[in-house]
C-alpha cells in the first residue's frame, strides 16, 4: 500500500498544493485505525485494517511529494553563477566531463547577493588545462545555463528529463572553458565520496595489474561495479545472451559473495554460538563490499535484504522468511527515498528475488534426478528460468527484448563469476600473484569469448516486442494467477487464469487490428519519421524533404543566406538547428514558409532575436527548448506539440 499511495501520487498530483489536504487525510486514517483496533466484532475489525491500509497509502503519497519538491527547483533564467560541490566521480565523455554537482547557492552575473538553492544538477563541463581536473568532493563556483532537461518522451519513449528527477538531479547545466574554477575551501568528504574514491583506488590496482581493456573493463563492473569502460560491443553481447546483469552489481554478486564466505567460515558452525557468528561476519563483510562499491544503491539493497534475512532466520525457521525479508527491506527503501520504486534496476531486483522465492519451487519440483550433477543442473536452469519468467513483463515492457539462449548462457555465468569474483577477491586481500591474475584474465576472456558466440547464433535475440504498462501488469496478473492454480487448482483460479490471459491476448489484438498512425518528428537529434516503434531518420543533401503531404526545410547552415529567387517554394516546416547563420526574413524571400521550428542547439541570443524576427514578419513558430519536440500526423493537416 505504500507502494500504491506512491504510485497514485505520481499520477494525479503533478504538484505538491494537495499536500495539507494528504496530512489531513493521514491524520484521519491513523485516528480511525487507532479508534477501529480495539472493536471485538470480527466483522468490525476490518475497518481497522482499511484504516491502516488507507494510511500507509496516504504515507506513501505525503513522502513521495516531499522528496519530490526537494529536487524540483525553478532556476533563472539565463546564464547564473553558482557554487556546487562534485558529489561523484567525474566521467569522461565526448568533448566534455560529467559529474553531479550539489549547487550550493547562487546569483546572477549583473548581482552580488547569493541565493540558496540545495538542488542537485547534472554538470558537463569543457576541460581547462588551467585549472586542471576536477575530482569527488572538490567545490567549484561556475557560470552556466541550468535548467530542467526537456525530453523526446513521446517520439523515443524515453523521459530523461523525469528519468534525472527520479534519480535525484533537478536539472543540467554545460559549463564552458574559462566559465568554471575550482575553490580552494573544499569540505569534508561524505562517507559515500570516501567510498567512491576507494573504488577508484581498487580500479586503478586492477589497472596496474595489466589486464587487457575487455578484461579490465569487466572485472571493474563485475567486482566494484563500475561500467564506465565497457565498450557499446561488449555491453551488446552480454544483453544478447540475457546475462547483462552480471555487468550490473547486485543480489547476485552478493550472493555469490555469501555462498563463498560460507564455505570459507563453514568450521565456525562447530563453535558454540557459530551460527550467530557466521551471519554477523558475512553481514559486516558484504557491508564492507557494499563501501568499497562506492555504496550504490543496488548493492545496498541486496545487503539490506541479504542482512535482514540472515537477521530473521536467528529466530525463525519460517518458509516464508524469505518473502517477509524482501518485503520489508522494500518497505524501509521506499520509507527512505520513495522515488526509489521508479527506478527500473529497483523494480527488476526485488522482482527477482520474489520469483526465486515463490516460482522457483514449482519449477524446481517438476523434475528431481539421483545423480548430483545432473541434479545441479536443473536446479540451476530451474532458478534461471524462475528469474527470467518472473521478470519478463518488465523486461517486454521496458526494453521489448527477448534472449533466446539465455539459459545456455547462464550455466555458463553462474560458476564463472564465482571463479572471477573468488581470485579478485584473493587479489586484492593478498596481493596480485602473477599466475592468479593470469588465471583471471584467462576466466575473463572465456566469459567474454563464450558471450560473444552466443550472440552469434542464429536467432540469438527476439527484438520489437514491447508492452505497455497496463498490458505488461495485465501479462503479470495472468502469471500471477497461473502459479496460484499450480499451488491448489480449482475451478475457480482455472477460470480466473483463463480470464487473465484471454484479456491480456484481447488487449494485443486490439492493438494489432488497430490503425497505426504515421507521425513526423522534429527533436534536437534531427527529423524522423516513426510508426508505432519504428523510426526512421530523415537524410537529404539539398536540406529539402519531400514526406507524403508535406514539405521541410532543414536550416543547419549557411547554404540560403544572401540567396535570391524569382518565385517562392512553398514550405510547411522550416527547422533551423545550430549552424545556421541566416535570418528570418532572408529565408522568407526564399520560401513561403507555414511554421518556424526553432532546435535547442542554437544559442539563447541568437534564437531569441529570430524568434523576435518571425513575431515582427508575422510567423507562427515553436521552440523544443520549451515544448520538448514538435510532430504533426501526416495524412492530416493537423499538428501537435509533443514533450514536456
Amino acid at each position: 500500500m505504500l507502494a500504491v499511495g506512491i504510485v497514485l501520487s505520481d499520477w494525479f498530483f503533478p504538484d505538491s498544493a494537495c499536500l495539507m489536504w494528504l496530512v489531513g487525510a493521514w491524520g484521519i486514517a491513523f485516528l480511525g485505525a487507532v479508534v477501529c483496533y480495539p472493536l471485538s466484532r470480527y466483522r468490525w475489525r476490518m475497518l481497522f485494517g482499511c484504516m491502516a491500509y488507507l494510511a500507509a497509502a496516504l504515507s506513501g503519497g505525503i513522502l513521495y511529494l516531499i522528496n519530490r519538491e526537494a529536487v524540483r527547483f525553478d532556476w533563472a533564467e539565463g546564464r547564473n553563477v553558482y557554487v556546487g560541490t562534485i558529489l561523484d566521480v567525474p566521467h569522461p565523455k565526448t568533448k566534455t566531463m560529467q559529474a553531479v554537482v550539489e549547487v550550493e547557492q547562487g546569483r546572477s552575473v549583473s548581482d552580488s547577493i547569493w541565493y540558496p538553492v540545495r538542488r542537485k544538477v547534472m554538470l558537463y563541463w569543457m576541460p581547462d588545462s588551467l585549472q586542471g581536473e576536477l575530482a569527488c568532493g572538490d567545490r567549484l563556483c561556475f557560470e552556466a545555463n541550468i535548467s530542467r532537461p526537456v525530453s523526446d518522451a513521446d517520439f523515443s519513449g524515453f523521459d530523461y528529463g523525469l528519468y534525472l528527477e527520479r534519480q535525484g538531479i533537478g536539472g543540467t547545466a554545460v559549463a564552458f572553458t574559462g566559465c568554471w574554477q575550482r575553490l580552494d575551501n573544499a569540505g569534508a568528504l561524505s562517507f559515500r565520496q570516501k567510498a567512491l574514491l576507494y573504488r577508484e583506488k581498487i580500479i586503478e590496482t586492477y589497472r596496474l595489474w595489466g589486464l587487457k581493456d575487455d578484461v579490465q573493463a569487466v572485472v571493474s563492473a563485475l567486482t566494484v561495479g563500475d561500467k564506465s569502460e565497457l565498450t557499446r560491443e561488449l555491453k551488446d553481447s552480454y544483453t544478447a545472451a540475457g546475462t547483462s546483469h552480471i555487468l550490473a552489481l547486485s543480489g547476485m554478486h552478493v550472493v555469490i559473495l555469501a555462498l563463498i564466505l560460507s564455505w570459507l567460515l563453514y568450521p565456525l558452525r562447530y563453535v558454540p554460538g557459530g551460527r550467530w557468528i557466521t551471519g554477523f561476519l558475512i553481514v559486516v563483510f558484504l557491508w564492507s563490499f557494499a563501501f568499497l562499491s562506492g555504496l550504490s544503491p543496488s548493492v545496498i539493497r541486496a545487503v539490506v535484504m541479504y542482512s535482514l534475512c540472515v537477521a530473521a532466520s536467528v529466530f525463525t525457521e519460517s518458509r516464508f522468511l524469505g518473502v517477509s525479508s524482501v518485503s520489508l527491506a522494500a518497505f524501509l527503501m521506499l520509507v527512505y527515498q520513495p522515488l526509489y520504486l521508479f527506478d527500473v534496476s529497483f523494480q527488476l531486483s526485488f522482482v527477482a528475488v520474489l520469483s526465486l522465492l515463490l516460482i522457483y519451487p514449482f519449477i524446481e519440483r517438476l523434475f528431481h534426478f539421483r545423480w548430483k550433477p545432473l541434479n545441479w543442473l536443473w536446479k540451476s536452469m530451474a532458478l534461471t528460468m524462475a528469474a527470467q519468467l518472473g521478470t519478463l513483463p518488465f523486461i517486454l515492457c521496458y526494453f521489448g527484448t527477448f534472449p533466446t539462449y539465455f539459459l545456455l548462457a547462464n550455466l555458463v555465468v553462474t560458476p564463472l563469476s564465482i571463479v572471477i569474483l573468488g581470485l579478485a577477491l584473493v587479489c586484492l586481500l593478498f596481493g596480485a600473484v602473477p599466475w592468479l591474475v593470469k588465471v583471471l584474465g584467462l576466466s575473463v576472456e572465456l566469459l567474454n569469448g563464450i558471450m560473444e558466440w552466443v550472440q552469434g547464433l542464429s536467432g540469438s535475440q527476439i527484438t520489437s516486442v514491447y508492452l505497455s504498462p497496463v498490458q505488461a501488469g495485465v501479462f503479470a496478473l495472468s502469471l500471477i494467477s497461473f502459479l496460484l492454480y499450480l499451488s491448489r487448482r480449482s475451478a475457480r483460479r482455472l477460470i480466473g487464469v483463463l480470464c487473465c490471459t484471454n484479456l491480456f491476448l484481447g488487449m494485443l489484438l486490439f492493438e494489432c487490428m488497430a490503425p497505426a498512425a504515421d507521425y513526423l518528428y522534429f527533436t534536437r537529434a534531427g527529423i524522423y519519421t516513426k510508426r508505432e516503434r519504428n523510426v526512421s531518420q530523415l537524410v537529404s543533401e539539398t536540406n529539402l524533404y519531400r514526406i507524403q503531404n508535406l514539405q521541410v526545410a532543414l536550416a543547419n547552415d549557411g547554404r540560403w543566406k544572401n540567396k535570391l529567387s524569382s518565385e517562392r517554394l512553398a514550405i510547411d516546416y522550416v527547422y533551423v538547428c545550430k549552424g545556421f547563420s541566416g535570418t528570418m526574413a532572408g529565408l522568407s524571400e526564399l520560401f513561403q514558409i507555414n511554421y518556424v521550428i526553432f532546435d535547442g542547439s542554437l544559442s539563447d541570443a541568437y534564437r531569441e532575436r529570430l524568434k523576435q524576427e518571425c513575431r515582427s514578419i508575422g510567423l507562427a513558430y515553436t521552440d523544443i527548448t520549451e515544448k520538448g519536440a514538435y510532430a504533426t500526423v501526416l495524412h492530416s493537416s493537423d499538428a501537435a506539440i509533443v514533450g514536456r
